[in-house]
C-alpha cells in the first residue's frame, strides 16, 4: 500500500510539472547571434587602407573607443584584426548594452561613429536579444543584425 501511495504521489508531481510552465524543447529557439561588427576602411577605388599598396592608416595606432550608458568618459574596447594576404584587412569588436555609442580612432583622431540598438527579447525559454546597426557617424543606416560587417570608405 505503501507503495501505490509513493508511486501516486509521483505520478501527480510527474503530471503538475509536466503541465505546468512552459515545455521548451520544441520552442524553435535558434542559436544566439553573436553580437560582432565588423568593418573595412577602403578608398573609393575599394582599396584596403590598413594593408597593402594602398595603406594609409598603422592597424597598431587604431583604436575602438566606448561611451558607457551612464558616464560621459571613453574607454578603450577590444578589437581583432583579420588579413586576408596583403590587400585586405577587417576589424571587429563586441558590442555591449552597456555602451551608448562606439567610436574609430585613427592616428589619434576619432573619425567615425557607430550606434547601435539592443533589441531585448528573452521568453520562458529562450534568450532571443539581438543588436542592430543603426547609425553611422549622422547618417541612419539600414537596421542590419549583427554580426555584420561594414565598410567605410575614406
Amino acid at each position: 500500500m505503501k507503495y501505490c501511495i509513493v508511486l501516486i504521489v509521483f505520478f501527480f508531481i510527474a503530471c503538475i510539472t509536466e503541465s505546468c510552465g512552459k515545455r521548451c524543447n520544441d520552442s524553435g529557439c535558434t542559436g544566439t547571434d553573436v553580437p560582432l561588427f565588423g568593418f573595412r576602411l577602403s578608398n573609393n577605388a575599394n582599396k584596403d587602407l590598413l594593408t597593402g599598396a594602398f595603406k594609409v592608416y598603422d592597424s597598431s595606432q587604431l583604436r575602438i573607443k566606448a561611451k558607457r550608458v551612464n558616464a560621459s568618459s571613453l574607454e578603450d574596447i577590444s578589437r581583432g584584426f583579420r588579413f586576408f594576404g596583403d590587400t585586405l584587412a577587417i576589424t571587429s569588436f563586441s558590442v555591449n548594452e552597456r555602451f551608448s555609442v562606439y567610436y574609430l580612432q585613427l592616428n589619434g583622431t576619432i573619425t567615425d561613429s557607430f550606434f547601435f540598438r539592443y533589441n531585448k527579447n528573452v521568453n520562458a525559454c529562450c534568450d532571443l536579444s539581438q543588436f542592430n546597426f543603426t547609425q553611422h557617424n549622422t547618417m541612419a543606416v539600414t537596421a542590419s543584425k549583427l554580426p555584420y560587417l561594414h565598410v567605410i570608405v575614406k
